[in-house]
């Protein structure tokens, strides 16, 4: 679970310096959210949880690439 909430994390402030220091996932993790991160999520505050929260809300609506992350990481259902 902690490693979900730091993944998410990492995908919403890829283009952060600091917060790309602060949290870790793949550079290819971070690149299949981060549309969806700033189609869906943009107004979110990067606090734990909250960005994982936000995409699973709109998982339905997600990339194929960026669904996958989250499925992989047990917080979707499969397509």
């Amino acid at each position: 679970m902690r490693r979900t909430v730091t993944l998410i994390a990492a995908l919403i402030v890829g283009s952060s310096t600091l917060a790309s220091a602060q949290f870790s996932g793949t550079p290819q993790e971070q690149a299949a959210c981060r549309p969806d991160v700033g189609r869906f999520c943009k107004g979110v505050k990067v606090e734990q949880g909250n960005m994982r929260d936000c995409l699973v809300a709109h998982h339905q609506k997600l990339t194929a690439k960026c669904h996958a992350v989250l499925q992989e990481h047990g917080q979707v259902p499969a397509r």
